[in-house]
């Protein structure tokens, strides 16, 4: 439907919004607590590079490459996950010291499993049994 110069027009003005976008989605994905915040924005990362990688036929971008960006991010995603899940236990380890009780303790540790377990799907089996086993282990931990 558009011709070369058209597409190559395209994609210098779309390119340092998804340039921006992906890089708000990196700063993310390695900083929040929040399960949906994490796997939303991972596939985010994941599709802008996918787009960006078109894009470059037909603008110069600096930097890594968008298909080693990609690539990257694929070969990278249980390791990342994995560091989200042991923020979030981290997170659930801090939370728990400020309650008194027991009940209270046992409480972020619940909250830590179920807030990651509509997730399982998108974890390696690895992944999702991290989750259970940090979360058993709290609980024997404290008397749970």
């Amino acid at each position: 439907m558009f011709g070369r110069s058209e597409k190559k027009k395209n994609a210098e003005l779309i390119v340092p919004i998804w340039l921006r976008d992906m890089q708000k989605a990196r700063e993310i994905v390695n900083r929040t607590t929040d399960p949906d915040a994490f796997f939303t924005e991972y596939d985010s990362l994941k599709e802008l590079a996918e787009k960006l990688t078109v894009a470059s036929k037909y603008v110069k971008m600096k930097g890594t490459k968008p298909a080693e960006v990609l690539r990257m991010a694929r070969d990278q995603e249980e390791a990342a996950t994995r560091d989200f899940i042991l923020r979030c236990f981290q997170k659930a380890m801090l939370n728990a010291e400020k309650v008194k009780t027991e009940k209270g303790k046992r409480g972020q540790f619940e909250k830590f499993q179920s807030s990651l377990e509509p997730y399982f799907f998108q974890m390696s089996d690895e992944n999702a049994r991290l989750v259970q086993d940090l979360h058993d282990e709290a609980l024997k931990k404290i008397g749970g």
